[in-house]
């Protein structure tokens, strides 16, 4: 993928996303975040706000008419309730003073009708604190409370007053019974006259009044009720709007710190997949993430320069390693040559020397072919593993009996170990069977195991153990990969050498299988050798399609398993 085609890919994925916010690109992510906060609760506050005003500015005026129009109307309804009992009274006390001989009862009704009087003038008085407005409606009405209020003071001024002075007579100590009856009478025609009998008709136009004002009241609570929903209704879309846009900007925003992230996480794996170092992370923003992708680039082109620099300084090590093993091949070919004329000769040398007597010559000759095959011992381990690592080995496969491949490598490697004092087991079933292998080279790793456990082993005993199976060998994939590739064969060959020797610890472990490496200098003090035998031994093991595990406990001895296929590919 080039940068071209992940810039693409990006501009594909923002249509296909359905959320642009380009104002946002020049932001950083704090800040987009804390704007976007702010937007949400911004539109809370206005929403909220403008609720408040609407609620206040509409329902105060309507609370105040509210209040004023509930008390006219109920002061109405109580001035009609009024006058229907003013005509009762009225009338009870034209009853009472037809029958003049009950005073008492004429008292009582002239109580009731005065008590009646006091309380329609107080409510009189109430209807005339009319306030101001500017409603043209209300101010009509206002005008017919006062006109009404007018004509009830005037027409009732024209009965009370006559009233109270006939009350007054009456209430003169020791009238004459003539005036009393006068005075009754009057009283009587007084309540059958036009004066109080014209206060009547008001009773419908303070009924109407009254419906008018409790309309009113009405249509105000309404009101009230209607601007209480649409204040709720402003709050509860006000939250849906805020909720909505914060989920919006939880997206947009999600997405687009995610999406660079995403990229980045894209474009870091198929570097490390594909090596191809020109990649780029494409740069959709200046926030931090466009500085991280920044950043990301600038490591691919500095890991990019570094592997060039790897890769040349291993080409030339590889080239390097050639030429030392080119090297060597050629100083051990020329070193085994008259290396090999020295043990020659000293063969000779003793033979000629024990037939004719010269025995004083004798351990001198036999230390020169020790010293000699010793060497040549060693010669022959630098050069196979320098044909190994030039890869020169070649493979001559054929199919044998492993009991004979046992057998041979058993009459080869007992001497050694009997050398420490050491007895020599094998363990294997009877019909082990035939493998197609290379055999010399099998025998070769199976000799280094055994030469080496005999080496480190002393007054011990060392096991050959020999069993078939169709098991996988027990490597992990890190294994593997540092192993080779190990053949996948449905039968494999497992030999393990297992001694009681002094053993390693987990650091001398992990370099025992590297060239020219014992695992330690003490070692090699002590016991000797090149320590090629084991790193022989594993390259021999990987080219036959197998593999090497080892187990060992410091001063209770190793155990190692060669893993080789019954049938090695060519």
């Amino acid at each position: 993928m080039s940068l071209i085609s992940s810039q693409h890919n990006l501009t594909k994925s923002k249509r296909s996303s359905g959320i642009v916010l380009p104002m946002f690109d020049r932001l950083s992510i704090r800040q987009k975040i804390g704007w976007g906060y702010g937007l949400v609760i911004g539109v809370v506050l206005v929403g909220v706000t403008t609720a408040f005003l609407i609620e206040t500015a509409s329902q105060k005026p309507l609370r105040t008419q509210l209040q004023i129009d509930q008390e006219k109307a109920t002061v109405l309804d109580g001035l009609s309730q009024s006058l229907l009992q003013l005509k009762h009274n009225q009338d009870n006390l034209v009853q009472f003073l037809s029958n003049s001989q009950d005073m008492e009862k004429v008292e009582r009704g002239v109580s009731a009708l005065r008590s009646t009087l006091f309380v329609m003038n107080n409510q009189l008085q109430q209807l005339q604190n009319i306030p101001e407005t500017t409603d043209n409606e209300v101010q009509q009405d206002y005008q017919l409370l006062q006109d009404l209020t007018q004509r009830y003071k005037e027409r009732l001024n024209n009965y009370s007053s006559p009233f109270e002075k006939l009350i007054q007579i009456t209430e003169r100590p020791n009238l004459n019974p003539k005036i009393l009856q006068s005075v009754q009478k009057s009283l009587i025609d007084l309540n059958r006259s036009a004066g109080i009998t014209q206060v009547y008709p008001l009773y419908s136009e303070t009924t109407q009044l009254e419906n008018r004002f409790r309309k009113r009241a009405e249509n105000a609570i309404q009101a009230y009720d209607k601007i209480s929903v649409l204040s709720n209704q402003i709050i509860i879309v006000t939250l849906l709007i805020s909720g909505g846009l914060a989920i919006i900007l939880a997206i947009g925003i999600g997405r687009m710190i995610a999406f660079p992230l995403e990229t980045m996480i894209k474009v870091a794996e198929q570097v490390s997949e594909e090596s191809d170092f020109a990649l780029q992370a494409p740069v959709t923003s200046s926030d931090e993430l466009g500085a991280l992708t920044l950043s990301l680039n600038h490591l691919i082109q500095r890991v990019a320069e570094y592997t060039e620099e790897l890769q040349k300084a291993k080409m030339a090590a590889e080239a390097a390693n050639r030429s030392k093993s080119v090297f060597l091949a050629n100083m051990s070919h020329e070193l085994r040559t008259p290396l090999n004329a020295i043990i020659g000769y000293s063969e000779m040398l003793h033979d000629e020397s024990e037939d004719l007597g010269y025995t004083d010559f004798l351990p001198d000759l036999e230390r020169i072919q020790t010293a000699g095959k010793h060497l040549r011992d060693m010669i022959s381990d630098i050069l196979d593993i320098s044909k190994i690592e030039a890869g020169h080995v070649t493979l001559y496969l054929e199919n044998f009996p492993v009991d004979k491949l046992v057998e041979d490598v058993i009459t080869t490697a007992k001497p050694l170990a009997e050398k420490n004092n050491n007895v020599l087991k094998v363990k294997a079933k009877s019909n082990i069977g035939t493998m197609y292998a290379d055999m010399p080279k099998v025998r070769q790793i199976l000799l280094n195991l055994l030469s080496n456990a005999s080496k480190f082993t002393e007054k011990g005993t060392i096991y050959l153990i020999i069993e078939r199976t169709q098991e996988k060998p027990p490597i992990s994939e890190d294994d593997e990969l540092m192993y080779g590739l190990i053949a996948n064969s449905p039968q494999y060959l497992v030999f393990r050498v297992r001694d009681t020797g002094i053993g390693m610890t987990e650091e001398q472990l992990q370099q025992i299988f590297k060239p020219f490496i014992q695992a330690d200098a003490s070692t090699t003090k002590r016991f000797g050798g090149t320590g090629l035998g084991l790193a022989i031994s594993q390259r021999l093991c990987q080219i036959l399609g197998g593999v090497i595990t080892v187990e060992s406990q410091i001063n209770k001895g190793s155990i190692f398993s060669v893993w080789l296929p019954v049938h090695v590919k060519g």
